[in-house]
Order: structure tokens, then C-alpha cells, then sequence
């Protein structure tokens, strides 16, 4: 491009020096090597656009590649991203099919609790109602959305500990008599 204005710009300036010796043998010699000045001034200015743009040209080309690049590490890290998408949904079901299906050893140690004695804590005993009644409360309360079935899970017990710690009570994810009152005073004060 910048090749093809240099060669026109050429072939103009020797058809105007062609056309100045043929027609204008009038002219002076003086005219002639002032346009032929000109001329070359013209031919030396052009050739300076041409390497400027090459110049630009050429970080153009750099930039062009820095680009394709980024595009293909951009396209990597999408891929990526939707892998990780794809497992974390599938772990995501896993937990949900887990949480659903009671296993082996939940049905056999929830067939167990039903069995066994009720639990002790400190000198109280406390019945699945006493521990459904308290998980109950504490729904209400705000300490989470706890299944009311009597039995002192890792949920129940996290709710028990962040009640204790709001009441000032020794935290210990237990239901103690400190605990249970405290529990039963908060649900009286909090009904309408």
C-alpha cells in the first residue's frame, strides 16, 4: 500500500520532469532544479511515511498476537470454569441424593437411639419431646430451621452452642438445665 504511493509518486515525478524537458525547454535551469528539489523533498517525505507506518504497522502485528493470546487463554479459563460448574452441581446432587437416602449405618444408629436410653446430661434425663420441644423453640427463636425429631445432631448441637454463646451461657452444645431454662424463658418472652 505504502509501496504502491511511493511508486506512483515516482512515475508522476518523471513525468513531470519528462514533460518539463519536452515541453518546457523555455523554462530555466534555475525552475528545473528548484522542481526537481521539490521532488526529491516530496520522495524523501513519503519514504519516511512509509517507514513510520510500517513501524505501526508492525505493533499492530504485536498486539494483534498479545491478543490472540489473551482470547486463548480467556477461552481456557471459561472452559474451566464450566468444568468446575459442571462438578460442584454434581457434588451438590450427591449431597442432596445423601442427605435423602438414610445409609446403612444412619438407619442403624437412628433405630439404635429409638432403643436406647434417653440422654443424660448433667443429672437431668431428657426425652426425644424434651429434645423436640427444644428444637422447636430454637427454630423459632432464629437459630436455624432444625428438624423437631428428638434427636441431638450436629445441627441441633450448633443452634444449642450459638443460643448459649447469645444467652452468655458456658457453651457446650448440650441441652443442661442452665440451657433448657434459658431456652424456655427466651420462647415465653418471644410469644405475642
Amino acid at each position: 500500500m505504502v509501496t504502491n504511493r511511493l511508486i506512483i509518486a515516482a512515475a508522476v515525478a518523471g513525468w513531470v520532469l519528462f514533460g518539463f524537458s519536452v515541453l518546457g525547454p523555455l523554462s530555466s535551469e534555475a525552475d528545473v532544479q528548484t522542481e526537481i528539489g521539490r521532488l526529491r523533498q516530496t520522495a524523501e517525505t513519503n519514504a519516511a511515511d512509509r517507514d513510520a507506518l510500517a513501524a505501526e504497522l508492525e505493533r499492530f502485528k504485536g498486539g494483534h498476537r498479545d491478543l490472540q493470546h489473551l482470547q486463548k487463554q480467556i477461552a481456557a479459563a471459561t472452559q474451566e470454569l464450566k468444568h468446575l460448574e459442571y462438578l460442584r452441581a454434581r457434588v451438590s446432587g450427591e449431597i442432596d441424593t445423601m442427605g435423602h437416602r438414610p445409609s446403612r449405618a444412619t438407619s442403624q444408629a437412628s433405630t439404635l437411639a429409638e432403643t436406647a436410653e434417653p440422654p443424660v446430661v448433667g443429672s437431668l434425663s431428657l426425652s426425644q419431646d424434651d429434645i423436640s420441644t427444644a428444637q422447636e423453640a430454637l427454630t423459632r427463636l432464629g437459630y436455624g430451621a432444625l428438624k423437631a425429631d428428638g434427636v441431638l445432631g450436629p445441627g441441633t448441637r450448633r443452634a444449642i452452642e450459638a443460643f448459649q454463646q447469645k444467652q452468655g451461657l458456658p457453651v457446650t452444645g448440650r441441652l443442661e438445665a442452665d440451657t433448657l431454662r434459658a431456652i424456655r424463658n427466651s420462647r415465653a418472652s418471644a410469644r405475642p
